[in-house]
Parts: structure tokens; sequence; C-alpha cells
């Protein structure tokens, strides 16, 4: 069975310092489960070189398939195909592909004095290498997914443009990572209890205990809902181990006094107290 790791980076400032709201991540995180990637780790960092590279090169040496959001704009602060580069030890050059699109998309040369175009032709001055390839995923937008060693793949921040480029890339990643060829599917289920987590921990940890001895990858998750009066119980697992899971689900209703509701009832609650 083909298993993927994953790694997400959010690359800004601005995320740091409270003024963006980063969706791009959460985005990312139900596009992994829903294709059955295991997502590991999501790293917030701001514009700073040494914080990008070190990031991008450690999380290369653990992670098979690793996204960058952010940092690709036209200022001083967008450095992230820069420090891509460096991360890899590529030069950062024009790439003539990129900046014909811009041409025949936006005509800049026609709008903008020379600085600003300086500054905009900075978007498309991106790692350069034979291990580097642009992908156009929408023939409508001139920037491209950069990808580097088929392992750093380099994505703006805006998150619809992130979000639309990313399921557009969908085809193309599950052939690098022979998705398709016997794909590991999640499943998840929640079980509703008022049960305090003090009351049911004990019994969630022999559980878990149990599970892992079947696979790693069952996870049973606990989800305070503060001032509704009633937790939930997540859980995750392979679709392979579904009966299994099946088992876990009767087990949480019967001693912890459980009931099952259905995702979207489970994500209304979240939303509900965010």
């Amino acid at each position: 069975m083909v298993k993927v790791t994953a790694a997400c980076i959010i690359i800004g400032d601005e995320v740091l310092n409270g003024k963006v709201v980063d969706t791009n991540s959460t985005f990312f995180a139900k596009y992994c489960f829903d294709h059955g990637i295991q997502l590991k780790e999501i790293a917030t960092i701001g514009d700073d070189e040494t914080q990008i590279v070190d990031t991008v090169r450690r999380l290369v040496k653990n992670y098979d398939f690793i996204i960058s959001t952010g940092g690709i704009g036209p200022t001083h602060d967008d450095i992230t195909y820069e420090c891509m580069a460096k991360s890899f030890n590529l030069p950062c050059e024009l790439d003539e592909e990129c900046k014909e699109r811009m041409r025949h998309k936006s005509d800049p040369e026609a709008r903008l004095d020379a600085d600003a175009l300086k500054a905009h032709y900075q978007m498309a001055t991106m790692p350069k290498g034979t291990n580097v390839k642009n992908y156009y995923v929408c023939d409508d937008l001139w920037v491209p997914i950069c990808s580097i060693s088929h392992k750093m793949y380099i994505l703006p921040g805006i998150p619809q443009l992130f979000a639309r480029m990313l399921k557009a890339f969908t085809p193309t990643l599950k052939k690098v990572y022979n998705l398709d060829k016997d794909p590991r599917e999640y499943v998840r289920y929640f079980v509703r209890t008022h049960l305090t987590e003090s009351q049911i921990s004990k019994e969630l940890k022999l559980i878990q205990d149990e599970s892992t001895k079947v696979s790693e990858a069952i996870k049973i998750g606990s989800y305070p809902h503060f001032g509704m009066g009633f937790n939930t119980i997540s859980i995750l697992g392979e679709k392979k181990d579904d009966s299994y899971l099946k088992s876990i689900v009767n087990r949480v209703v019967n001693n912890l006094e459980g009931e099952v509701i259905s995702s979207e009832l489970e994500n209304k609650f979240s939303n509900q107290e965010s």
C-alpha cells in the first residue's frame, strides 16, 4: 500500500503577527485526508531566509511531499523562491516561460514603469536546475507550481489561488506518488458522550494501545465542546481496517454512554465554538 507522508510550510510575517488568518494549512490537511496522504507536520514561519532554508532542509529529509505557501509576491519581503533555491543549492533566475505567460496574461510592460516592472518579474524569478519543474495547472494563470526534486512544491499564499491550484494539480500528484496504485484511504467516525474527558480517558487509552497493535494509522482523539455539555470522540484509521474501526465505535458507544454523530454535525459544533 502506497504511504505518502507530507508537511506544510506557511510562510509570512503577517500570519505570525496576527494580521492574516491562515486557512491554507486547514485546506491542505483536509486535502491530504481525502487523498490518503499522511500529513505529519505544519510549520508556520516568518519571512526570514535562515528560518526558511533550515525548515525546508529539515522537512525534505523526513517527508515525501512538502508544500509551501506564501512569500512569492513582488515586494522586498517575498523571498520564498530565493530561499527555496538556496535550500537545494540552486541558482534563482528569471524563468522565460513564466515571463512570457505574464506578458500574455497581463501585458505588464505596457502598464508598469521600469522599477515596477522589475518588481513584477521578481515573481517569475525562481529556482533553476535539472531537478526543477514548473507545473502550469490553470490555463488562465501565469503562476506555476514550482517543484524541486519531486519533493518540494511552491504555491502562492492567496487562499483562493492556493486551493484552486492544488485541486488542479491532483492528477499530476497522483502520478508522481502512485496514489492510484493501491491507494491508502482514510475514514473517520465520531461519537458524542456527556461523560467528561477525565471519565473517558482510561478507556480511550486502552483502546488506543490495542488499536496501535492493529495499525499505527488508527488514532483515537477526544475533543471537548465547552458549554455544550458533551465531548466528541474521534476514531480515525484506514479504510482497510473499517470493520475494526466500527467495532471500536460500538465499544465507545456501549462503554462510554456514547451516540454516533455525523462528521457534518461535528463540524457544526466545532465551527460554533470558533
